[in-house]
C-alpha cells in the first residue's frame, strides 16, 4: 500500500497533478502558486550540491522572485528515473529550498506548467536549448522557443566551463538574434563555478 508521499507521485505519473511541492521540511502537497513571481532552478542534482545553493542565492539576489529546485520525474536525454531516486534525491533539499517535482522533459512543457516563471540555467544547457536537433530542425527550434515566450517565461544564463572554454550566454553563436532577448545573463563577477554534478559523482567512485 502506497503512502502519502508514494500516492503524489503516481498521481504525477499518472497526469492527475501537473507537479508536487516539497516544502524545506520535505512535506508533500499541491499548493497552488504564483509563478509570476518565481524563480526555477531545473536540473537532476545526481548530486545536489554547494554550486547549486550558490547559483540559486545569486538569481535569487538579481531576480528578486521566491526560488524553487525542480526536478523532473523524466529527462530529454537520459531515462526516467525510479521512485526511489526519486526520494533519494528529495532527501538532499531537506532545510535546503523548496523542489517541485514535475513529469516535464523540455522547457517548452515546463512553461506550460510554469507560466510566468523565470529559469536559472548554465550555459552549457543553454546551448543545448537552443540545438535544433532536438526539435526536428530550426523551425521546431522556433516554435518551442516562442512558446516559452508566450508563456511569459524566459531565462537567467550562468556562465559555464565545457568543451575547455569558459563560455557565457554571449559566446553561445547558436542562440538566434531574435531570440537573444529571452536569455539573460549572470555576470561572471556574480557568479561562476567551473565544477559540473557529473564530475562530483566522478570524484566520489
Amino acid at each position: 500500500m502506497p503512502n502519502k508521499h508514494e500516492r503524489y507521485i503516481i498521481d504525477l505519473i499518472d497526469g492527475k497533478l501537473n507537479y508536487i511541492h516539497i516544502d524545506r521540511n520535505g512535506d508533500f502537497n499541491d499548493t497552488n502558486i504564483d509563478w509570476k513571481n518565481a524563480l526555477i532552478l531545473s536540473g537532476s542534482f545526481n548530486p545536489f550540491h554547494k554550486g547549486h545553493e550558490k547559483l540559486k542565492e545569486i538569481a535569487t539576489a538579481v531576480t528578486k522572485r521566491k526560488s524553487y529546485y525542480e526536478l523532473s520525474i523524466k529527462n530529454a536525454v537520459k531515462l526516467t528515473i525510479s521512485t526511489d531516486e526519486v526520494f533519494n534525491r528529495i532527501r538532499q533539499f531537506k532545510e535546503k529550498g523548496d523542489v517541485i517535482l514535475s513529469d516535464a522533459k523540455f522547457f517548452t512543457e515546463k512553461s506550460h506548467i510554469y507560466q510566468g516563471a523565470i529559469f536559472v540555467i548554465g550555459a552549457d544547457l543553454c546551448q543545448e536549448i537552443n540545438n535544433p536537433i532536438y526539435y526536428g530542425g530550426e523551425e521546431g527550434l522556433k516554435k518551442s522557443l516562442m512558446t516559452i515566450k508566450n508563456n511569459d517565461c524566459r531565462f537567467i544564463v550562468a556562465g559555464r566551463f565545457f568543451n575547455n572554454k569558459y563560455h557565457t550566454v554571449n559566446d553561445l553563436v547558436n542562440i538566434k538574434d531574435e531570440h537573444r532577448f529571452l536569455f539573460e545573463s549572470i555576470p561572471e563577477n556574480l557568479f561562476r563555478l567551473d565544477i559540473s554534478s557529473t564530475e562530483i559523482r566522478l570524484m566520489n567512485k
